[in-house]
C-alpha cells in the first residue's frame, strides 16, 4: 500500500510521527495468549520490513493513506508481480476486538458483518481474478467464490489499549487465528473499537495490512480502526449513503474493501502485486468513489486498479 517513497516521509522515523513507524514496532510485548509462544526469532523471513519484537513477528505495515495525503497516479501503469502468495480463494476472519466494552455507537460491527456476507461473487471482487500467483510452475488465478465470510470473532476478554502498537494488533491478528483456524487464504480483520485505534490513525492514515506468521506460515491480517472516528478524513458523508449504510460509516466499506483487496493481491507486502506507486487500491485511492452493487446490497467503495484497461474499475470485465 501506498507510494513507498512518500510513505517513507510521512510515516518513517521522523521524530514528528516516529509513533507511527519505528518507535511502534520496538519493545513491543504481546497481550498474551498461546500463540506468543509460537513465534521465534528463527522465524524471521529474510529482508528489513519483518520485525521481531516481545514475541510477535511482524511485517513493517503499508498503510492506507487519509483523504488529504493521498497521491493522485497521473500515469499508464502496471501492477507487477514479485513471486510470491495471493489468496487465491478468498475468506475475511472479522475479530471484533473489545467492542462489547468500550461501544460501537454508529454499529460498525453490524455493517462489516454485512459487508462480509455479499461481497462474494459481486463484480467489484471480480477485479482480482485477473490476478495470479506462480507456484510449482503452475500459475494459479485467484478467484472470486461466492461465500467469502469466515465468521465473526467477538473476542471481549482481551483488554484493548487505547492506542494499540503494531505488535499488540498482530498478536491479536494471531489469537484470531488460534479462534478460527488457519486458513492460508484468509485475511485476518482486527476491528477496533471507538477511542482504540493505533496512533496516526485519522491523521495520517485510515488503516492498514500487513502479515505475521503462525506455525511458520503467512497470515495476512489488517488494523482497521473505528473509521467513523475519523470522520471526512477517512471517507464520512464523501457521497450520498446508498440505503445500507449511512453517510457517517461509508469509510468502513471504503477502507476495508482497500485494505481486502490489497492483502487478497499482495498478502505479504510487497512480494505479490505492487508498483512503485503503490498496490491494487493505492493507486486508486479517494478517486471516483461510488455505491457498488453487492448482490442485493449496496455499500460506497473505491475503485481498484485493473492491468487489463490500466485504469481504476468498479466491476471486472
Amino acid at each position: 500500500m501506498y507510494q513507498r517513497s512518500r510513505l517513507a516521509g510521512i510515516l518513517g522515523c521522523a521524530a514528528t510521527l516516529a509513533m507511527v513507524g519505528c518507535a511502534s514496532s520496538s519493545g513491543v510485548s504481546p497481550l498474551g495468549g498461546a500463540t506468543a509462544t509460537q513465534q521465534s526469532g528463527s522465524m524471521i523471513p529474510a529482508g528489513r520490513e519483518w520485525i521481531y519484537s516481545g514475541g510477535v513477528l511482524y511485517h513493517t505495515p503499508h498503510y492506507m493513506p487519509t483523504r488529504q495525503n493521498a497521491s493522485k497516479v497521473r500515469q499508464t501503469i502496471a501492477l507487477s508481480y514479485g513471486g510470491g502468495e495471493v489468496l487465491v480463494a478468498p475468506k475475511v476472519y472479522l475479530i471484533a476486538w473489545g467492542f462489547k466494552a468500550y461501544g460501537d455507537p454508529s454499529k460498525v460491527k453490524k455493517l462489516l458483518r454485512r459487508y462480509d456476507r455479499y461481497i462474494g461473487g459481486s463484480g467489484h471482487n471480480n477485479i482480482y481474478t485477473q490476478y495470479y500467483m506462480k507456484s510449482g510452475g503452475s500459475t494459479i488465478y485467484i478467484t472470486n467464490p461466492s461465500n467469502q465470510d469466515g465468521g465473526e470473532w467477538n473476542d471481549n476478554t482481551t483488554p484493548v489499549p487505547t492506542h494499540p502498537t503494531d505488535g499488540q494488533v498482530a498478536q491479536e491478528a494471531l489469537n484470531g487465528v488460534a479462534h478460527f483456524g488457519y486458513d492460508p487464504n484468509g485475511s485476518y480483520v482486527v476491528a477496533t473499537p471507538t477511542q482504540h485505534s493505533s496512533q496516526g490513525f485519522g491523521s495520517v492514515w485510515c488503516a492498514y495490512h500487513s502479515a505475521t506468521t503462525y506455525n511458520g506460515k503467512y497470515v495476512s491480517y489488517t488494523n482497521l480502526p473505528y473509521m467513523p472516528d475519523a470522520g471526512a478524513n477517512c471517507g464520512a458523508n464523501i457521497i450520498t449513503a446508498p440505503p445500507d449504510e449511512s453517510g457517517t460509516d461509508e469509510g468502513v466499506t471504503i477502507v476495508e474493501g482497500h485494505e481486502l483487496g490489497e492483502s487478497i493481491t499482495d498478502p505479504v507486502p510487497f512480494s505479490g502485486w505492487n508498483s512503485s506507486y503503490g498496490e491494487i487500491g493505492d493507486l486508486c485511492a479517494w478517486i471516483n468513489i461510488q455505491n457498488d452493487a453487492f448482490g442485493p446490497k449496496s455499500y460506497t467503495s473505491q475503485p481498484m486498479w485493473s492491468n487489463a484497461s490500466s485504469s481504476c474499475v468498479h466491476t471486472y470485465p
